[in-house]
C-alpha cells in the first residue's frame, strides 16, 4: 500500500514552472498569470486582477478588478461608508461576470449603501473564516458579515492539498489550504494552518519525500485510491478513508465503491462545516458583529431538487434554520422562481447559471436577500427611512 501511494503521489507532483505563475505577481498589463489565483501564505490563495476570457454571458469576457485591501472592487457608493462585509467563494465573488453584476452591487444600489465583497473562488467555508479574521487584523472592521456557503465549501474544508481531491482547473489545482481534520465518531475537529508558509516553500511540492510525508496520510487520498482501484483493493482504501473520518463503511459499500466514498467524503464533509458555523458565531458575539448566511447552490444541485429529488444537505439545512441568525436558502428560492415561471427547466436555468450565477442570477439572488438584509440592518437603509428627500 505504501509504494502504490507513493507513486500516486509522485503523479501528483507539479512543474516547478506552474507554482512560479502563482508567486509571479501582476504583469505590465494589470493581468496575473495565473488567472488571477494568488499564492498568500495564511489562506492557501487570494484573487489577483485577471481577465477571463469568454466564459461571462453570450461567450464574453470577463473583468477582475480588487480594492487595496483585497475586496473586489466598489462600484456603487464606493465614497460612503461601509458596515456589511461578505464572505465565502466563487459564488459570494461572483465569478464569471463583470465587476458590477455582482449581487452586492445589485443590493447596493437598492440600499444606497456598498458592500465589501471578499469572496474567493475555491474558499472553503473554513477558508472564509480565516479570512474574515484576516480582514478584522487588517483593519477592516464590520458591523455585519454575510456568510455565502456555497454546495462544494463543505468538501473543501477538509482539502488540504486540492490535487488530492482532483480540479478541472490545472492553476487551481495546484493550491494547498488551511483545513480541518475530523473524527466524527469521536466527535473532533482539529484546525490546520496553511502547510506552505513561503512563497520558497511551494517548491517543496516537487519533492515527493515532502508530498509523502505531508499527505500520505490524508482521508481524501484514501478515497481516491479508492475509486481508482477495484475489488478488494478499493475496499481496503475505502476502509482506510472511513477510519481517519471515524465513520463507518455504508452498508453495501463493495457494489459501489465510488458512492460509498463520496457518502463518507459527505458526511464529514457537512459535520466539519457544523465546526466552523460555531467559530463564526463565536467570532461575530466576541466582536459586537450581526451576522446572516445565505445557502448557495450550483447548477446540478438546483437541477435536481427541481427534478423534485431531495437534498443531499436536508439535515444540514434544517439545523442552520434552527440557529439564532438569519438565513437566506437560495435552493427554496429559485424552486418557488421555477414553481411561477413558464420555461421548462432547461430554458429557465440557462436565463440563471453559466456555470455560476449570470447577472440575472445575481440579480434574483439579491432581490432574496433584500427583505432580510432591511430587516437585519439597524438604523434602515437609506431607501427606507423616512423624511430623506423633497
Amino acid at each position: 500500500m505504501e509504494t502504490e501511494i507513493r507513486t500516486h503521489l509522485k503523479t501528483l507532483l507539479p512543474a516547478p514552472e506552474d507554482l512560479q505563475r502563482m508567486v509571479a505577481g501582476t504583469g505590465p498589463d494589470g493581468v496575473h498569470p495565473n488567472r488571477g489565483w494568488v499564492y498568500d501564505a495564511e489562506l492557501g490563495f487570494i484573487h489577483g486582477p485577471s481577465i477571463h476570457s469568454g466564459n461571462g454571458v453570450n461567450g464574453t469576457n470577463t473583468f477582475y478588478d480588487y480594492e487595496e485591501d483585497g475586496a473586489r472592487k466598489i462600484v456603487i457608493y464606493a465614497d460612503r461608508p461601509c458596515r456589511i462585509h461578505t464572505y465565502g467563494d466563487s459564488f459570494t465573488h461572483c465569478d464569471q461576470v463583470n465587476d458590477g453584476e455582482t449581487w452586492q452591487e445589485y443590493l447596493a444600489a437598492h440600499l444606497q449603501e456598498p458592500i465589501r465583497n471578499y469572496g474567493v473562488g475555491g474558499y472553503s467555508v473554513y477558508q472564509a473564516y480565516r479570512r474574515i479574521c484576516a480582514v478584522r487584523d487588517a483593519g477592516q472592521q464590520a458591523e455585519y458579515i454575510i456568510l455565502n456557503i456555497f454546495d462544494d465549501d463543505h468538501y473543501r474544508n477538509l482539502i488540504s492539498w486540492r490535487c488530492l481531491r482532483g480540479s478541472r482547473s490545472r492553476s487551481h489545482n495546484l493550491e494547498t489550504a488551511p483545513h480541518l481534520r475530523v473524527d466524527v465518531g469521536a466527535g473532533t475537529c482539529v484546525e490546520h494552518d496553511h502547510l506552505i508558509a513561503t512563497p520558497e516553500d511551494l517548491n517543496k511540492l516537487c519533492d515527493l519525500d515532502y508530498v509523502c510525508s505531508e499527505f500520505g496520510d490524508d482521508p481524501l487520498l484514501y478515497l481516491s485510491l479508492a475509486k481508482l482501484n477495484e475489488g478488494e483493493q478499493a475496499a481496503v482504501y475505502l476502509a482506510g478513508g472511513c477510519e481517519r473520518f471515524g465513520l463507518a463503511a455504508p452498508a453495501g459499500a463493495i457494489a459501489n465503491i465510488e458512492a460509498a466514498a463520496d457518502a463518507v467524503f459527505t458526511e464529514a464533509a457537512l459535520y466539519s462545516t457544523r465546526h466552523v458555523v460555531g467559530l463564526v458565531e463565536q467570532f461575530c458575539a466576541e466582536n459586537g458583529i450581526k451576522l446572516m448566511f445565505v445557502l448557495s447552490y450550483g447548477e446540478g444541485t438546483i437541477r435536481s431538487v427541481l427534478a423534485g429529488e431531495d437534498r443531499f444537505d436536508r439535515e444540514f439545512v434544517d439545523w442552520m434554520k434552527g440557529r439564532s441568525h438569519p438565513v437566506i436558502d437560495m435552493c427554496d428560492a429559485f424552486k418557488t422562481e421555477f414553481d411561477h415561471s413558464t420555461f421548462d427547466l432547461d430554458v429557465f436555468m440557462k436565463r440563471y447559471y453559466i456555470d455560476h450565477h449570470t447577472p440575472l442570477g445575481n440579480a434574483v439572488t439579491a432581490w432574496e436577500m433584500m427583505d432580510a438584509v432591511v430587516d437585519w440592518l439597524d438604523p434602515k437603509p437609506l431607501s427606507y427611512q423616512s423624511g430623506v428627500g423633497i
